[in-house]
């Protein structure tokens, strides 16, 4: 099978249905990535496993800030190049930062709970392992009292081609860290499981926890214990590092078609199984009682007029970052999924983010968007059309679309079990 074809034709599949705007921008990004021959590897685990310890150590330069307590609260994206930061933030704004400031964007104790609406941070670093366009991804560490910063590594574990899972010596695996790498499981193309501190621990003990930790991920993971290989390293004392950089290095020099064809083919399964789901919910929409139905539509055209009223009173002979209408569309996003249970997507165009608009013209385009999610659910949800074949042939669409979905996933399915 080629991957690329498949995902080219599944996203003009997605683009001829308004309910899966969101599904086809998704698959849009997957068929860049395959023909840009992008890899991105993730380092992923728990809490204060010394995971950002172990970055700064396979760059072989101390590019992120690390503490005594939870310190990455936001996605870092590392890739080669002239020394260089850049803040990305959710409403498309960007910033660009010295390196010694990352810490008041990604530290937890300074931007607690990502109050700064950080979306990621990307670095550039003149690093000889980033040198054949891999990109490395420092994640926040799952398992602490931050929820956002689980839900952030949760959600990254999606944009994830090759995964170093990072286990330590100082504590067994645990619940948290099993049901991590089964979600993780579902993503990504290549696993590389190491195990740190070891300078911590006698050489005995070591050995006892290697074989552990084998067996568990064995059963984890589903197959062989043969096949699954724990590289033990120091990250703090950098030892083993060049073994893990150089088992990488040769990965992607000999296995890069099929890591990324396995990547994407189970990104794609996942999109298909969250679509079946987005249209399940859809047909409960539609199938509620009369009195249900047209109670969540004015609900929202009531919302919508209050957002039109709030907007034009907040702005008035200023102006305004166009980033403030990404700010408005996440609102209006989240009121969507809330009453209708879909995903309503919105491009963020991080190029315009910063360009300045009068008042005015943030209020007539603020009045366009109003008015195209007004007329877009409305479509979509079919409400007050009393024309029986309009809906009984939007019925059959997506009856249509649930099946051509199922054969997609038939045959990426087969492919991947050859």
């Amino acid at each position: 099978m080629n991957i690329l074809y498949t995902t080219l034709k599944l996203q003009k599949l997605f683009e001829e249905y308004e309910l899966c705007r969101l599904q086809a921008e998704r698959v849009g990004r997957l068929a860049q990535k395959l023909q840009e021959n992008e890899v991105t590897i993730a380092v992923i685990g728990q809490f204060k496993r010394g995971k950002t310890t172990l970055v700064n150590s396979m760059l072989g330069r101390d590019i992120l800030p690390v503490g005594i307590v939870p310190v990455t609260a936001a996605v870092t994206r590392i890739k080669y190049g002239e020394e260089s930061a850049r803040v990305y933030f959710t409403n498309g704004l960007s910033e660009e930062v010295e390196p010694g400031e990352l810490h008041g964007y990604i530290s937890e104790q300074e931007n607690r709970n990502n109050e700064r609406g950080v979306a990621e941070v990307e670095i550039h670093t003149p690093s000889d392992f980033l040198k054949d366009g891999m990109i490395l991804v420092d994640t926040p560490g799952v398992g602490s009292v931050h929820e956002n910063n689980s839900r952030s590594a949760y959600d990254f574990a999606r944009e994830s081609d090759g995964v170093i899972f990072m286990l330590s010596v100082d504590s067994p695996i645990n619940r948290i860290e099993i049901d991590f790498l089964r979600s993780v499981g579902k993503y990504a193309g290549k696993f590389y499981f190491t195990v740190n501190k070891i300078d911590t621990i006698g050489g005995a003990d070591l050995k006892e926890y290697l074989k552990y930790c084998t067996a568990l991920i064995s059963d984890i993971m589903g197959c062989p214990e043969k096949e699954i290989r724990i590289i033990p390293i120091s990250a703090r004392e950098n030892e083993n590092i060049e073994v893990l950089t150089d088992t990488i290095r040769n990965d992607l020099l000999t296995q890069t078609p099929e890591i990324m064809k396995q990547s994407v083919s189970l990104k794609i399964l996942d999109i298909l199984r969250n679509t079946r789901v987005q249209i399940r919910s859809y047909r409960e929409v539609l199938n509620m009682a009369p009195n249900v139905f047209n109670s969540r539509f004015r609900e929202f055209y009531a919302f919508l007029d209050e957002e039109r009223d709030r907007i034009h009173e907040a702005v008035s002979g200023e102006t305004v970052p166009r980033a403030r209408i990404n700010e408005e569309k996440a609102l209006l996003t989240a009121r969507v999924r809330e009453l209708f249970g879909i995903e309503y997507f919105y491009y963020v165009d991080r190029d315009e983010a910063g360009e300045m608009i009068s008042a005015e013209k943030y209020r007539e385009e603020m009045d366009k968007v109003l008015g195209e999610i007004r007329d877009t659910l409305k479509a979509i949800f079919m409400y007050k059309e009393e024309n029986a074949y309009t809906v009984a042939r939007r019925i059959e669409d997506l009856n249509t679309l649930m099946h051509v979905m199922e054969k997609y996933e038939r045959e990426i399915t087969r492919d991947m079990e050859k």
